[in-house]
């Protein structure tokens, strides 16, 4: 049985709740939120600033993130390997195409955008970085899914799936045959399932055991990507290939 420091545990509930709500909170509604007493709740808070973490505006004297945690995250994507491996070819796949691009790698049963390049047309898709997402949701974390574990395809497939759009795929047959179809191919395509208006293309970057943890997506306005579809699912091929190679997988 494993053993877990709860205040540790606390603390991190209690950072978490600014990944997904509002950027800013007060004692009372955190209080409220994480039905803990007020005390308790100012104690943590109290710590937390104490160390950088956490910050409190001065004159609203609401809490918000603090420096310090920018600090680690950018040290956690700058001594990356697979990101510093990957910017390259990102770099590559953004010139030739003047598309969003993104690196996307698997946390346990989430996927994460560790890296990104933004079209520089003046009508794009912006990549939301470094934030948390389901497996199931995007083009570039199907992909990583599909090669995931067969437990693991299993297990995000028994939770519900969230409807991000009319077209997102929520039935559990509907997405494991989508995956099925995705490592037919080696590829994955989809428009409108996400966000509308949104096509995205992805491939998987493979490790020398054949696993596969990262892929690379290419992400832009449906009525511009979709003339030139063949031409960067090639390109993309190409890229995520060579990268593989690079990784050992043969």
């Amino acid at each position: 049985m494993e053993h877990y420091l709860s205040s540790v545990q606390k603390c991190c509930t209690l950072l978490k709740l600014f990944l997904h709500g509002s950027k800013e909170w007060g004692v009372t509604d955190l209080s409220r939120e994480l039905q803990w007493s007020k005390g308790a709740v100012h104690k943590m808070l109290t710590t937390l600033e104490s160390e950088g973490l956490i910050k409190q505006h001065p004159r609203t004297k609401l809490y918000s993130l603090g420096y310090t945690l920018l600090e680690l995250g950018n040290k956690v994507k700058n001594d990356d390997d697979m990101v510093s491996f990957a910017r390259p070819y990102l770099q590559q796949l953004a010139d030739l195409t003047k598309e969003s691009v993104c690196l996307c790698i698997r946390d346990q049963q989430d996927a994460i955008y560790v890296d990104k390049l933004d079209s520089p047309l003046p009508i794009r898709f912006i990549i939301d970085a470094y934030r948390r997402f389901p497996l199931y949701a995007t083009s570039a974390s199907r992909v990583i899914l599909a090669y995931s574990p067969e437990s693991l395809q299993q297990t995000v497939l028994e939770e519900p799936m969230t409807a991000f759009t009319n077209y997102s795929i929520t039935e559990r047959e509907q997405m494991s045959q989508r995956l099925a179809n995705i490592r037919e191919q080696g590829y994955e395509i989809s428009s409108n399932m996400r966000n509308i208006g949104v096509t995205g293309i992805a491939a998987p970057i493979f490790h020398g055991d054949g696993s596969v943890h990262a892929a690379i997506s290419l992400i832009g306005p449906s009525d511009r990507m979709e003339p030139h579809v063949d031409r960067w699912i090639s390109m993309l091929l190409q890229l995520t290939q060579e990268m593989s190679r690079l990784q050992g997988f043969s």
